[in-house]
C-alpha cells in the first residue's frame, strides 16, 4: 500500500514537472516572439523617422531651388522640372529621389470668380459650360457655382442651401456635399473615365501654366482652339518655352486673335509645385508628396502626404 502511494505520488510530481516545462517553454516562445515583434517595430519606427527626416531636409532644398528659379517661365524643358530626369541625392546608405512638377496646369476652381467672389470670369465660362455639359449635368455646374461663390443669393438656374461652403475649397471632394455631384464624376470611375479632377484643381490661382496644361484643358481655353489647337500647343512647347499668352500667337496654325483673349488666364509660370520624394534604403522605401506654394522669395508647404 505504501509503495503504491509512493508511486502514484511520484507520477503526480512527474506530470507537474512536465506541465511546468511546457508552461516555461510556451512562455519563452511567447517572449521570443514578443521580442522579435518589438525589434521589428523599433526598426520600422527608426526607418520611418529617418525617412521623414531626410524628406524634411530635401523639402527645404527643393524650396530653395524653386524660389531661386528666377526666369520668366516654368517648363518641363528645364532640368529642375524634367519628369525624365529625377534628382537623386545620396545620404550614406540611403538614396532620395526628387521629382518637382509645377502645378497650375488645370483650371483653378477657386479662381473661377472675379475679385468680388461672385461674378464668374468670362474667360472660363466656355470651359465651365462644356465640362458640365459633357457629364450631362449643366444644373450641377450652376449648383457648384452657388456652392463656391461668396454670397448666399442663388443665381439663375442655381440654388443656395444652408450647408453651402460659400468659400474657396481645399479639395474637390468637398463637392460631394452636393447631390448633383458624384464620386464617379470627380474621380472618373465611370466607363468613359472622364473626371472633374482631370479638368479642375484647387492648387491654382487665376492663370493656367500652358507649359504643363494637358491637352483636354488646352482645348477648352477658347472655343476656337479645339483639339487641333491644343495639339499644336503641345507640339510647340516640346521645343519652345511659353512665357505668356503672346507666345501662343507664334504657334503655326494657332487661331489669330485668341491669344489676346487669353491674356488674363494664361501664363508660363506656376505658383504651386508638387514635390515627390522617394526615400530608399536597400529594399525598403517610403514615398512623400509635398505641395508647395511659391511666394515672394520663398516657398511654403501647404500639404504633406505619405
Amino acid at each position: 500500500m505504501t509503495s503504491g502511494c509512493r508511486g502514484t505520488r511520484g507520477g503526480f510530481v512527474l506530470v507537474a514537472v512536465l506541465m511546468i516545462c511546457v508552461i516555461l517553454l510556451g512562455a519563452s516562445t511567447s517572449f521570443a516572439w514578443f521580442a522579435r515583434m518589438q525589434m521589428r517595430r523599433a526598426a520600422d519606427e527608426e526607418f520611418a523617422l529617418i525617412s521623414r527626416t531626410l524628406a524634411v531636409i530635401v523639402c527645404g532644398a527643393a524650396s530653395e531651388w524653386i524660389s531661386g528659379d528666377s526666369n520668366d517661365y516654368d517648363s518641363a524643358r528645364e532640368f529642375l522640372y524634367s519628369p525624365e530626369f529625377p534628382i537623386v541625392l545620396p545620404f550614406d546608405d540611403w538614396d532620395v529621389n526628387i521629382v518637382i512638377t509645377p502645378q497650375d496646369a488645370l483650371i483653378p476652381i477657386n479662381g473661377i470668380f472675379l475679385p468680388d467672389g461672385v461674378t464668374t470670369r468670362a474667360e472660363y465660362e466656355y470651359a465651365w459650360r462644356e465640362i458640365w455639359d459633357s457629364f450631362g449635368r449643366n444644373n450641377a455646374g450652376m449648383a457648384v457655382l452657388d456652392f463656391l461663390d461668396s454670397d448666399t443669393e442663388p443665381r439663375a438656374g442655381g440654388r443656395e442651401e444652408d450647408y453651402f461652403a460659400n468659400r474657396k475649397i481645399s479639395d474637390l471632394s468637398e463637392l460631394l456635399h452636393l447631390p448633383e455631384v458624384t464620386a464617379e464624376m470627380i474621380y472618373g470611375k465611370s466607363a468613359d473615365g472622364v473626371s472633374l479632377e482631370s479638368y479642375f484643381t484647387v492648387y491654382g490661382d487665376e492663370r493656367i501654366n500652358v507649359n504643363f496644361a494637358p491637352r483636354n484643358v488646352l482645348a477648352l481655353l477658347d472655343q476656337e482652339i479645339g483639339d487641333d489647337g491644343a495639339l499644336a500647343i503641345v507640339r510647340y512647347r516640346a521645343d519652345n518655352d511659353i512665357k505668356n499668352a503672346s507666345d501662343l500667337a507664334k504657334i503655326p496654325g494657332f487661331p489669330p486673335g485668341v491669344a489676346a483673349r487669353l491674356n488674363s488666364v494664361v501664363s508660363g509660370k506656376s505658383s504651386y509645385f508638387s514635390v515627390q520624394i522617394g526615400v530608399r534604403n536597400g529594399d525598403r522605401g517610403h514615398n512623400f508628396v509635398v505641395m508647395m506654394r511659391r511666394g515672394s522669395g520663398k516657398c511654403e508647404v501647404i500639404n504633406w502626404r505619405e
